[in-house]
């Protein structure tokens, strides 16, 4: 076997480069762009903005012809109207609506860049390995023709050249199931960014910015819906507070003879609250309501909390392990790759034994990808806790 094997071997260790055409920024763009969800979550933002202005819900008035005497018509009118307190309280919970869908915009746009992000992530890291399946593909191919020759020359055994065949095989297969996985993966990451044709990816590395800037997850959308959610429902509770308040109506209406005189053809009425248990009933129910917001919100913030000290130590634990391959375990699998050929070549070891100390090697490139792509998910995570 010639000397060159080795570095045909060697090259499999390799960084692989590419143009960048697609980085993981312009596919977040344009998932924001394109996304239907993001359009309906701004058009329910519109439609929030809209309803505040019918926010005083003021009844029609009511245009009526009477006969109060027998003897003509008069035309009347009657306008009813809540007490100014009821319009202002509604005017306010619908400004609240209002906020928390906006904040339910920002949760959509969050998740979607979270979504989006992952998957790029998935897709470069099975970009790379269907990368690695493809020249270990080849390089198995020139150590069956190798073993093949050798079983010609009797310098092999049947057994030998069968489990180098078998071997060829099997990786052969890994090939094909991490292009069609890789062939998959970009067409999900094609469906959603709204992108035609997706370009190459950036190479799969560590992200150089690192997320110590994540302290704390008060900017995180869905702790702020949550609060947002208990103040509508303090709003909502200031509302049915106003159920105890009178109602009014004016209106203008001649019951008398034609001679009348002006000041005594008006109407006017007081509605007097009082079904004082409802109303309580009422507030009490929405008093409630506000409570178990605030709860949710109190305990929304817990879970953010939890999830972003269990981000932090997988981005740490991450951090330390592709340290720990990229300055030993990469450098010792080269080492046992580069012994075992040689000692292949010198007929020191069979091919049972190098195919397994091969196998060996590449596993340690697949655990620094796995560890590679651990740690790059654990800082989106981190993004996505911090609401960025």
């Amino acid at each position: 076997m010639k000397t060159w094997f080795c570095g045909i071997i060697l090259f499999c260790f390799l960084a692989f480069a590419a143009n960048a055409q697609t980085n993981a920024d312009a596919a977040v763009a344009a998932a924001l762009r394109n996304n239907p969800l993001i359009r309906a979550a701004t058009l329910e933002t519109e439609a929030k903005k809209y309803a505040e202005k019918n926010a005083l819900r003021l009844p029609n008035p009511e245009v009526n012809a009477e006969s109060p005497t027998g003897e003509f018509y008069a035309i009347g009118i009657l306008q009813s109207f809540e007490f100014p307190t009821v319009y202002n309280r509604q005017k306010k919970v619908a400004q609240a609506e209002t906020a928390l869908a906006q904040v339910g915009q920002r949760v959509s746009e969050n998740d979607l860049r979270f979504a989006v992000r992952s998957l790029y992530l998935e897709t470069q890291a099975t970009e790379f390995l269907a990368r690695q399946w493809v020249q270990r593909d080849s390089l198995y191919q020139v150590i069956n023709g190798t073993a093949q020759r050798q079983f010609t020359a009797g310098e092999i055994d049947l057994l030998q050249k069968t489990l180098v065949e078998n071997e060829l095989g099997k990786i052969h297969q890994e090939r094909l199931s991490a292009e069609q996985l890789l062939n998959a993966l970009r067409q999900q990451l094609s469906t959603l960014t709204g992108i035609g044709q997706v370009g190459a990816l950036t190479p799969l590395s560590l992200d150089s910015i690192p997320p110590s800037f994540v302290q704390n997850v008060t900017g995180n959308p869905n702790l702020a819906f949550a609060q947002q959610s208990a103040q509508l429902a303090n709003q909502q509770l200031e509302l049915s507070k106003t159920q105890g308040l009178p109602n009014f109506s004016a209106g203008y209406l001649n019951q008398g003879v034609r001679g009348t005189p002006l000041d005594y053809r008006f109407r006017v009425t007081v509605g007097i609250p009082l079904w004082v248990g409802q109303y309580r009933a009422g507030r009490q129910s929405a008093a409630s309501q506000a409570q178990a917001a605030q709860s949710r919100a109190a305990g929304e913030l817990q879970t953010l909390n939890l999830e972003l000290f269990r981000a932090q130590a997988d981005w740490t634990t991450g951090l330390n392990q592709v340290r720990y391959y990229e300055r030993e375990a990469l450098p010792r699998g080269r080492t046992i790759i580069a012994t075992a050929t040689r000692m292949r070549e010198a007929g020191q070891v069979d091919y049972l034994n190098f195919l397994r100390t091969l196998d060996e090697a590449f596993t340690i490139q697949r655990e620094y990808v796995a560890q590679l792509q651990n740690a790059n998910l654990s800082r989106i995570k981190l993004l996505y806790l911090a609401g960025q």
